[in-house]
């Protein structure tokens, strides 16, 4: 009987015994390596048998090895990164690559004084992909944020190897200051500039753009805030990473304008059409063909390279972590004798002292060199200008007044000296042909040199649970240094014979500018966090406390006994030395600033902050600022009634109010102040009139403007409404947002009664007012194992207006000899004497901030009878002198509107001709992978752009200007002139003498400003890993791009339709520029 039953026993376990050890032999090794999109590493996946606990994590390269059944499911999981499931079906190799939550809602992101999850934020905010910024191949910030976000207007304002380009954030609030965001850097306020960052050190960017958002810096914050994170150290072994960009650069376009025979044509119309006679006989006719030609585009420019180097390591323990970097940038600009160089170093180290203390520092280093980009030529020219090149004469050819001959000098002489031109006083010479201007910029040695030291160190303290403290210390030194030598300048003509330079005497020159600054801060805040399953409350509150000082000096003089005696107490000619400058200018801020946000069932979300700053700018009443500001958000998607449609991911609607401020620059305006010195300020002419005026000389003792003991702060108020949307598991992402932006009690000069004993009184009056829209849509997907696709749109519009000024308000600046609409004073930046650009620029009631100001062309009198008519009535209307210019206006001059009706043109018929504001701004990324390669493409534009092109003028226009000379003109303008066979009722007659004022700011020189730039194209391959393994090297990138590849725009003609300047009111002013280069460049990135 027992023996049947343990016959029984054996024969129900034989079968489960085969089964096992038939389980036992499917048991396989799998293998594998996960990586990103990007095809790099990923330390620290999960991997793991779906259902088990059977699992495995991935090493430092990114390889795993797990034995698992042959029918198993594995899955893949990592922070911030799609999982996945992939069924093992026998495979004993599955390599897989994870691609990043496309919207990345549970990602913790920098908010101002601590973090946020994005799904918990309210304000409007935007991330920039450092991987997408880094495949620009940046050399500074600023270039790899071009097109980036929505509402972030990066305009690069010329192509010189030190360039830094102009950030604005939802457009221009005030006319008394910097539009430039604060950027803040590791919790640290940086100031507005960021460029001693390498790029290639940032973690992340966030982009701060709406009150809400930014009210937590306070006046700081009143034109948005960027975030940046640098790399830290992370657990775990050594990692070095290597780094090397070479870039082969080219002048990107050329500008056609005549050679040396069509300028002497052009010169022998020009004299027909004033009724001269030719008096220099090189421009007459025998001697076409027979002049030497000289393109001075192609003598300015070189083929230059660019060469950027960075290494860094980073590692640590559970305890420590520590990260250094060391990057080098040598840029030889693609203009003669143009250079920057920068060295930039960095560390950081992080360690927790015990399990509640935690202490960080860093250092941040940056030198700089800058050489020959800051030339000068002639009367406000531009060395450095593609504009200046084009209008120089494009010849030195003279005939000897001796031999009669042609006397051909060249640029540069065989022996290394430089030619020039015959020189003699201009008098009836129909061309002064001025100076061997690249001679000039290779005698440049103009060198700026800047260093700049940010120090900082914190402690986070755990106090209790949830609650923590952290104080943060900082150290910001800069110092800039500019010095510039010109020799002696020697010119020779080709038979060795020294020229005499007309109008030069000065031997030798030399000017040195010295300045520094300092600033310490600390800044401490408690943090409070309470959670529970459905509520979620976080509190902050500090204050910070800063202090700023520095000095600066200058000094020039010029005649010294030779070219190695550069010291100016050395000068032959002492009375020449000039000398100023300033010792400890100080400064100090005093602000407390606190949040609270409150999240309930992680959709109901509520924001406010509190800012408190105070200014010694105003009166002890009005001393303090107070910046409140409030933001809600509804997470519409984690509604119950939302879970029947899978397609919407998410869907967020965030609302948000808040104040910023504006203190203006130092001044003590608040209280009577007596002065002996020369001061900037806003003046208001007798008829209305009024400008910035930067050198005017006060009377001693006299006290200039009334004091407004009320004086306060200007105050910025932003209301948002913002939608975020993700479809199909986040793969597809829209994002929209409605702002209004208002200015309210600008600080400006205001007229008042003469009665008072005073002319003007600096209070708060005046508004102005941004609207605008923008939207950005993103797409990510992961098509198979082998293709990854994505593309980024963005956009915004913007419409700027002034609200409240009173008064209109010009720009003035003494760089420009013609001055305000009823000629006195007033002009735009980098014009020269003659050019009657008076009040280019205007702030008027109900339109946009540094609108375009001037006269309509209403076409081009054609005969002498329809000006002789036009003076008739002039006449008989009292204006004795006739419509314009009386007989000085001849036919082929431009006919202007006489837009107030009295039968003659003056100041008074100026008006606005625009603005400088594009409706649209856009940027668009595409970017693709495909196993081991991948392929980027970046492009930004604009429409419904205006440039006031002062480049388009004096490119149209044979008046002597700039730097003295009868200037070269576009062949355009040359074949569209009116002449007397020649009826053009689009340009004008051409004229040495503009005796009607032709060149007069004016709509002829409002010019189509849309564009579309491709400016990045990139194409990168990952070397196989396993090519890389015996090497120790963990991966390897190489990758080849074109930076600049070509611009689509209507403007380029006339130069770069990229046109602006640093100051808000010279929005869309084109006065030419250091020209943009095309990069072709290759890379290599190695980490090990």
């Amino acid at each position: 009987m027992k023996k049947n039953k343990s016959l029984q026993v054996v024969l129900v376990m034989l079968p489960m015994l085969l089964l096992s050890l038939w389980s036992f032999g499917q048991s396989i090794k799998v293998h594998g390596t996960v990586n990103d999109a990007s095809r790099n590493s990923l330390p620290g996946v999960s991997v793991v048998v779906k259902g088990t606990t059977n699992g495995t994590i991935t090493g430092i390269d990114g390889t795993y090895s797990l034995s698992v059944p042959s029918d198993a499911m594995l899955q893949f999981t990592f922070v911030g990164m799609k999982s996945q499931e992939i069924a093992v079906a026998g495979k004993t190799t599955i390599n897989v690559t994870l691609l990043e939550e496309s919207i990345g809602i549970e990602e913790v992101v920098a908010v101002g004084y601590g973090t946020s999850k994005k799904s918990d934020i309210s304000g409007s905010v935007v991330s920039v992909s450092r991987d997408e910024m880094m495949k620009k191949a940046p050399t500074n910030i600023l270039q790899g944020l071009q097109g980036a976000a929505a509402g972030v207007i990066v305009t690069a304002q010329d192509g010189a190897p030190d360039a830094n380009a102009a950030i604005r954030i939802r457009g221009v609030a005030t006319i008394n200051g910097s539009a430039k965001p604060l950027y803040v850097v590791d919790g640290v306020q940086v100031g507005d500039n960021a460029n001693f960052l390498n790029p290639s050190d940032i973690e992340s960017i966030e982009i701060l753009k709406d009150a809400s958002a930014t009210a937590i810096y306070g006046s700081a914050g009143a034109n948005g805030v960027i975030m940046i994170s640098t790399k830290k150290g992370s657990v775990g072994s050594t990692h070095v990473t290597f780094s090397a960009d070479y870039g082969v650069q080219t002048l990107s376009s050329t500008l056609a304008v005549g050679d040396a025979d069509q300028y002497a044509s052009n010169i022998r119309q020009a004299r027909a059409n004033d009724g001269g006679i030719l008096a220099n006989q090189i421009f007459s006719e025998q001697y076409d063909g027979k002049r030497n030609n000289i393109d001075w585009q192609k003598e300015m420019t070189r083929v230059s390279l660019k060469q950027q180097y960075n290494i860094s390591a980073s590692g640590g323990t559970e305890k420590t972590q520590s990260s250094f970097s060391l990057s080098y940038l040598n840029n030889d600009g693609i203009v003669i004798n143009t250079n920057y160089k920068r060295l930039t170093a960095r560390a950081n180290v992080v360690t927790k002292v015990t399990n509640f203390l935690e202490l960080g520092s860093d250092i941040n280093f940056v030198h700089s060199e800058s050489k020959g980009s800051n030339g000068t030529l002639g009367n406000n020219g531009n060395l450095s200008s593609i504009r200046d090149w084009a209008f120089t004469a494009p010849t030195m050819d003279y005939v000897d007044p001796v031999t009669n001959k042609l006397v051909s000098p060249q640029v540069r002489n065989a022996n290394g000296t430089y030619g020039a031109p015959e020189q003699g006083d201009v008098g009836s010479n129909d061309s002064n042909l001025g100076n061997n201007i690249y001679a000039e910029q290779m005698e440049n040695t103009g060198i700026t040199k800047n260093n700049q030291m940010l120090l900082s160190a914190y402690a986070n303290v755990k106090l209790y649970k949830g609650l923590t403290f952290k104080s943060i210390a900082s150290y910001n030194f800069t110092a800039g240094n500019w010095y510039n030598f010109w020799g002696n300048k020697q010119r020779y003509f080709p038979d060795g014979t020294l020229v005499k330079l007309y109008n030069y005497d000065a031997k030798y020159y030399l000017g040195i500018n010295n300045s520094n600054y300092n600033t310490i801060a600390i800044e401490n805040y408690l943090t409070y966090n309470w959670k529970t399953d459905i509520h979620n409350l976080t509190v902050m509150a500090g204050n910070s406390v800063s202090k700023g000082f520095g000095n600066w000096s200058n000094a020039a003089g010029n005649d010294f006994p030779g070219d190695n005696i550069r010291d100016i107490s050395l000068t032959k000619d002492p009375a020449a030395r000039t000398g100023s400058g300033a010792y400890n200018l100080q400064s100090r801020g005093l602000s407390y600033f606190g949040r609270v946000q409150y999240t309930l069932k992680d959709r109901y979300i509520l924001t406010g902050t509190m800012r408190r700053d105070g200014s010694s700018n105003f009166g002890a009443d009005n001393r303090w600022g107070n910046f409140p500001s409030a933001a809600a958000a509804w997470r519409i998607s984690e509604e119950n009634f939302m879970k029947g449609t899978p397609a919407i991911s998410n869907l967020k609607l965030r609302l948000g109010w808040g104040q910023t401020g504006n203190s203006g620059g130092p001044t003590d305006l608040s209280v009577t102040a007596l002065t002996s010195n020369k001061i900037q300020y806003f003046y208001y002419g007798q008829n209305g009139q009024s400008g910035m005026n930067t050198t005017r000389q006060l009377a001693t003792g006299y006290a200039p403007t009334l004091t407004d003991p009320r004086l306060k702060w200007e105050t910025n108020e932003q209301s948002n409404i913002g939608l975020d949307l993700g479809l199909l598991k986040n793969s597809l992402n829209f994002t929209l947002d409605y702002f209004v932006r208002k200015s309210k009690d600008l600080l400006l000069y205001q007229s008042i009664r003469p009665s008072s004993g005073y002319t003007q009184v600096y209070t708060n009056y005046g508004e102005i007012e941004n609207k605008g829209i923008e939207f950005s849509v993103n797409y990510k997907k992961q098509i198979n194992q082998d293709w990854n696709i994505g593309a980024s749109l963005t956009g915004s519009t913007l419409k700027n207006k002034v609200v409240k000024m009173g008064a209109d308000l010009f720009s003035e600046n003494s760089s420009w000899a013609n001055g305000s609409p009823d000629g006195s004073n007033q002009a735009a930046v980098g014009a020269s004497s003659g050019t009657h650009w008076n009040g280019h620029s205007i702030c008027r009631e109900g339109y946009a901030v540094g609108s375009f100001y001037g006269y309509q062309v209403e076409g081009i009198y054609q005969s002498q009878a329809e000006i002789d008519a036009a003076n008739a009535a002039a006449i008989a209307k009292g204006h004795s002198g006739g419509y314009n210019n009386g007989s000085k206006t001849v036919p082929g001059d431009f006919k202007y509107k006489d837009l107030d009706g009295d039968g003659f043109l003056s100041d008074k018929d100026m008006t606005i001709l625009g603005n400088g504001f594009p409706k649209v701004n856009y940027g668009l990324t595409l970017n693709a992978s495909y196993r081991n390669w991948d392929f980027s493409v970046y492009t930004y534009g604009v429409i419904g752009a205006k440039i006031y092109s002062y480049s388009a003028m004096t490119l149209s226009n044979m008046f002597p200007s700039d730097n003295g000379t009868t200037p070269n003109i576009l062949n355009e303008v040359a074949q569209s002139a009116w002449t007397p066979t020649n009826h053009s009722t689009t340009m004008s007659r051409l004229s040495f003498l503009d005796l009607n004022y032709n060149m007069r700011g004016s709509d002829a020189w409002i010019k189509n400003g849309d564009f579309l730039k491709i400016s990045n194209v990139q194409v990168g391959y990952n070397f196989d890993k396993s090519l890389l393994k015996s090497l120790s090297i963990e991966s390897v990138r190489v990758y080849g791009s074109v930076q600049n590849l070509f611009c689509i725009s209507s403007y380029n003609k006339y130069g770069d339709p990229e046109a602006g300047q640093g100051s808000v009111l010279y929005t869309g002013l084109d006065t030419g520029r250091y020209p943009s280069s095309r990069t072709f460049s290759f890379g290599l990135n190695i980490q090990f």
